[in-house]
Formats: C-alpha cells, structure tokens, sequence
C-alpha cells in the first residue's frame, strides 16, 4: 500500500522529541476529541458533471491525479480549469455513466453510508499524536473518494483521502468480480475496511514522521518498527493484528515463528545487507513472505522490526520520544530476545 505526499514539520518534531515525556502503554486524549469534517468525494459522482467539476476544483492535487492517474482519462490541463472543453467533459460522462462504474459506486455507499465510526477513531489517533508532539493535522477535514481501485490512502492538498472502493470487502461481488490480472488476489483479500484507520495512521506517521535509520536490513526493520510500535500507542483501541494489516491466523504464525524469522536472517548473513533487492520481500506487500513458505503472511519486517522495538522500550522503560530519537541500532538490537 502507498502512502503519499511531502509535508512534514521536523524541526518541530526534533522539539518535542526532547521535551516529550509520556507512559509508553497510555497516550491521554488532549482535551475533548473533535471528528473532522468528511468530504464525501465519492457521493459527489453521482451528480451531473458541472458539479462534479466545480467540487473536485476544491481538491487539484486529488483532481489531477484522480483524472490523469486513476481513471486514466487525458491530461491534467484539461481539468484545472474554471470551465471543462466539451471533449473533456464528455470524457467524465462517459466514464461516470458507465454502467459498471454506477454499480460499484451503489455498492460503495452500500458498504460506507456513513463514515462516522472510522472518523471518530482516526480522529482519536491524529488527537493522541497531538498530545504527544504538539504538531496538529493540518486541516481538520478528511475525505472519501473513488480511486478505480488504484489507491487506498492518500494525502492531496493536505488532506488525508481514502479510496472506499479499495475497503469493499474481499468478499464482496464486485471485488470478486475484478479479474485477478488486474487486482491480485492477495490485495483482494486485505480489502477490509477494519484495515482502514490503521492505514491511515501507519500512512500519516510514514509521511509526518518517518524514522529513517539506515539502509541496511537491520535500520529497516528498526525504521518500521519505530513507526508500528508509535502507531500500536496512538491506537490502542485497535485490534493487534489489524495493525500489520493481519488476520488473527497470520499475526499467530508471526508470534510462533519468531524465533525461526530472525534465525534465517543470521544464516543467511543479511542483517547488515544494504542490497534492498536482496531484502525488500521482508516489506513488500505480497501473498506471502519469499523464503518463509506459503502459510507466512507479508510485511513480516515491519512486524519483527515491532518486537525489537517493543523489547527495547520494555527493558529500557525509556519514553516514547527517547525511543524514536535513539539512532544507535547496535543499543536497541542489545535488548531483543526472539520467543
């Protein structure tokens, strides 16, 4: 899954790296939560194309990348204008009154008729992350779109958008419609919405505080560990195994396996390796794990990197903030014992 778009305020963040003191299995809400404003992008297709104009003008980033990357309609001077040409409009139409298209847009807001739920527990997330840093969402808006399934969460115009019709359901007819040359079936099967707050968290932290360590497979794993053991705190309401975009049968396999994981990375001899081509399967999203069989899920370095992290910050009892701003790899990797 992608997550997109460059605004992040480091500097500040360095602040409060070294001023933040908190309780590592507790982050306090600052205050009453408020839920943001939900921009239903998806609903607005419904209506004739002026006005689908007109709104989409209020999001170009969205707009252009929605017209030229996910619909694959032309280019995107055609559509960053106050008036579309007729050909340009034509072009919407035809794609809006598609009748395939009309039906997974009824079977989206069959599947999402409200977003209130996943808007009170992103909202709870990006609040607690408040509270820890002082650095605040930006805006206090976030939107639902129709992506063509071409995209899950994303940031345009500094909102965070998120593609419903990615969250229909592995199960649902029109997911299992969609010829498997076009939409893999292993991303079929992780199009559940109990993925999307976590989603949107995991994707936030990766574009508002990423924690590069290194190039080698150990800063890796300790990189995306730092980002899912923050997320584990921001949402602790969340299912554990929703956080590695897991089913509770393959974050088990992980738990069981451990040992055997880091076993393979010290005959192989690749945890200082900086190849990322010789490395990259332990985060490439995938029907499962090369080299670990096929009953092994994905991502199984962000969650082993999780566990490094998670053993550090128990023996050390340090803060979060300390946690994050530790970049000696060789002190953290000192406390891990694989079970």
């Amino acid at each position: 899954m992608k997550k997109t778009t460059k605004y992040c305020q480091i500097i500040i963040l360095f602040f409060f790296f070294s001023s933040c003191k908190t309780n590592n299995k507790e982050i306090k809400l600052s205050g009453n939560v408020e839920t943001f404003e939900v921009i239903r992008l998806d609903q607005v297709l419904s209506k004739n194309i002026d006005q689908v104009h007109e709104v989409y003008l209020n999001y170009p980033e969205l707009y252009k990348n929605f017209y030229t990357n996910m619909i694959r309609a032309g280019e995107k001077e055609e559509i960053l204008v106050s008036k579309l040409s007729k050909e340009t409009a034509d072009k919407l139409k035809l794609f809006i009154n598609d009748s395939i298209i009309s039906n997974i847009l009824e079977e989206v807001q069959l599947e999402f008729p409200d977003f209130k739920y996943y808007n009170e527990e992103i909202s709870k997330g990006l609040n607690r992350y408040e509270s820890l840093f002082g650095v605040s969402y930006p805006k206090n808006k976030i939107g639902t779109f129709f992506s063509l399934f071409n995209a899950d969460v994303h940031e345009f115009d500094s909102i965070i958008w998120i593609g419903l019709d990615m969250y229909l359901g592995p199960k649902n007819e029109i997911t299992n419609l969609i010829p498997t040359e076009s939409l893999p079936q292993y991303v079929k099967n992780k199009m559940d919405k109990k993925y999307i707050v976590s989603d949107v968290i995991f994707g936030y932290l990766m574009t508002h505080n990423p924690q590069y360590m290194g190039d080698d497979l150990l800063s890796k794993l300790l990189s995306y560990g730092k980002t899912a053991y923050l997320m584990n705190l921001l949402l602790p309401d969340e299912d554990p195994e929703n956080k590695f975009r897991y089913n509770s049968s393959e974050l088990k396999w992980c738990e069981e396996n451990e040992k055997y994981i880091w076993q393979y990375i010290i005959d192989q001899e690749i945890l200082y390796e900086k190849d990322f081509n010789k490395i990259s399967y332990f985060f490439n999203p995938g029907p499962f794990t090369k080299n670990f069989g096929k009953d092994s899920p994905a991502y199984i370095g962000i969650w082993l990197g999780y566990r490094i992290i998670q053993d550090y910050a128990k023996k050390t009892n340090l803060d979060i903030g300390e946690i994050l701003n530790e970049k000696n790899s060789q002190k953290i990797l000192s406390t891990y014992e694989p079970k």
